[in-house]
């Protein structure tokens, strides 16, 4: 099974390597314009979301867009773990160890206090399984939290089928720029 998500995350990364800043930025703006419109979202009243790195679906203009009107949550990697604290403003972010901004830790907010995950992703499938970069920290984070997940991610990181182990967390929907996919709809 190794070798076959390696596999994957070697061919999404070739992928992504072709990818110009503008296609990328337009991209994210037309997958974070079908998140924003989802029930669950406008529901939320918490929402954790993540700085992108660059060849991820950039959310610095959702994080800014909304961080007024609902509490947004950033990830902050300590050790084997994620935390999240409250996100206050571009001011407030530093630089981690991976080169991702995150949040200065100032506000823990648990998990029962989140009402929804945005999650990036290497990979997503049509049964709404999700590839990580392999470290685990959304899986052991969200393990026995039965809270609504959203992966985001660009419609060639959408494939038939990537290998799932019973550890990891399924989402709730995988929305790209062309399509949504839900658990529901097996």
């Amino acid at each position: 099974m190794t070798d076959n998500k390696q596999f994957i995350r070697k061919r999404i990364a070739e992928y992504k390597k072709h990818l110009s800043k503008e296609t990328i930025a337009d991209l994210s703006r037309k997958i974070c314009n079908r998140l924003v419109q989802t029930d669950v979202f406008q529901k939320a009243k918490c929402i954790a979301l993540y700085c992108a790195m660059e060849d991820e679906v950039q959310t610095s203009g959702l994080i800014e867009e909304w961080y007024m009107t609902k509490k947004i949550v950033l990830p902050v990697v300590s050790g084997e773990n994620i935390f999240f604290f409250a996100y206050t403003g571009k001011n407030n972010l530093v630089k981690s160890a991976f080169g991702i901004n995150e949040p200065v830790a100032t506000e823990l907010i648990s998990p029962e206090n989140i009402d929804l995950f945005i999650i990036p992703g290497i990979a997503f499938d049509y049964k709404c399984n999700r590839m990580g970069r392999g470290k685990g920290y959304y899986d052991r984070y969200l393990a026995g939290i039965n809270k609504p997940a959203i992966g985001i991610c660009f419609d060639f990181q959408l494939l038939e089928h990537i290998p799932a182990e019973s550890h990891d967390k399924k989402m709730t929907l995988v929305i790209t720029e062309k399509t949504t996919v839900s658990s529901h709809h097996q």
